[in-house]
């Protein structure tokens, strides 16, 4: 009878210390804001995630010494391989295991388009660096940012660069046949042709190709060609930039025309292209010449951390981080919050540049667009076109 008596004791007892446990461990979760990271770590795009999380956890060392405004920040990475279906599964485990308060990423726009109504149902705020596809952001997410003008911002800008910089009169367009590749390619020839520009030919390829020999002999019997936009990841962009200097297209091998980019590549490309990509004219998120106070810290910064200089990918995942430091900062806490504080951003300036959402929560700020061109000994000479 005593035994039979002692056991329920036991169990309230036992049941009373783990609702203390999870009490505590409430109180203390009240105190972190869990920011869920979709990144490409593996893929073709895993380059992105890797330095991706070399500038999240910068941040974090950053933040984390004392807190904002008595919070601590805590990342949970997931690996979404820039591929709708990895990133939509690595998504719901951010949801269902971690329960984050915000989440960053994806990096490719099929990738982010593909967990936005997974984001929207949860009501966890995304915020993007990368994927520049029109429709992450039009006509709008009530829970989707996106901090890098989109690819109708950067290919109008493109476009008229090239046609009243550049001199451009003709061009050819290479592109993946993604959501962003299509979309990037589709608003420069918009652009370019309005401006009395000329497109000589449109070309897009699966990332299953390999081989551009083909693709560059094409191109090669066009005629005069002044720029060849080009919309790909880093192993396919390498490729074609090998393949256009060996048909003696691009100034790269000796040829007239100018390849132009997005963000699509990282730094030290160049070197892997070596002098094929002399004269390379691409976009970046990142000008490591600008004398702004956050930009010579985050780079002194980062190379005490990393010995390496950082690229606009480390600064872009950075940015992420301390944007939303910043709305903790201004008062948020949760979910809710956060997102609130993200739509009300209107003067956050950071090492990329600086941010205001409009009413479908795309950064209107052209001054995180800096134009990089390749020079012969392979560094990069700041254009200081925005």
């Amino acid at each position: 009878m005593k035994t039979s008596l002692r056991i329920p004791l036991l169990l309230a007892s036992l049941a009373g210390c783990m609702l203390a446990v999870s009490s505590m461990s409430l109180r203390a979760a009240d105190n972190v804001i869990k920011i869920g990271a979709l990144l490409p770590i593996s893929g073709p795009g895993s380059y992105f995630g890797v330095q991706d999380k070399q500038g999240v956890e910068l941040a974090l060392d950053q933040l984390n010494k004392r807190g904002v405004s008595g919070y601590k920040f805590d990342v949970h990475y997931e690996d979404s391989a820039c591929s709708p279906l990895p990133a939509t599964q690595a998504a719901k485990r951010l949801l269902d295991q971690y329960q984050p308060d915000v989440v960053i990423g994806e990096e490719c726009s099929d990738a982010t388009l593909a967990v936005m109504p997974l984001m929207d149902q949860a009501k966890i705020p995304l915020l993007n660096a990368g994927s520049s596809s029109i429709k992450i952001t039009d006509p709008g997410n009530p829970y989707t940012f996106r901090i890098m003008p989109n690819e109708v911002m950067q290919g109008v800008d493109l476009a008229t660069n090239a046609y009243k910089r550049l001199n451009a009169k003709t061009a050819v367009l290479l592109h993946e046949n993604t959501n962003a590749g299509i979309g990037n390619a589709k608003v420069f020839a918009d652009t370019f042709e309005k401006l009395d520009g000329k497109i000589l030919e449109d070309i897009g390829f699966g990332r299953d190709v390999n081989d551009f020999t083909a693709i560059a002999t094409r191109i090669a019997g066009l005629g005069s060609i002044d720029v060849i936009p080009t919309y790909t990841l880093e192993g396919q962009g390498l490729k074609i930039t090998e393949a256009l200097a060996q048909a003696a297209i691009v100034k790269g091998g000796g040829g007239k025309a100018i390849q132009l980019g997005a963000i699509w590549l990282p730094f030290g490309f160049e070197q892997k292209a070596g002098k094929a990509a002399i004269g390379y004219v691409r976009i970046v998120q990142f000008d490591p010449t600008e004398q702004r106070s956050v930009v010579r810290d985050f780079i002194k910064d980062f190379k005490t951390k990393f010995n390496s200089d950082p690229t606009h990918l480390n600064a872009h995942a950075y940015d992420q981080i301390m944007l939303i430091a910043d709305v903790v900062k201004r008062g948020a806490k949760d979910a809710q919050s956060i997102r609130d504080g993200l739509s009300a951003t209107k003067d956050y300036s950071g090492v990329t540049g600086s941010v205001q959402f409009d009413k479908s929560n795309q950064n209107i700020k052209m001054d995180t667009v800096h134009y990089m061109e390749t020079k012969l000994d392979l560094s990069w000479e700041s254009l200081k076109w925005n």
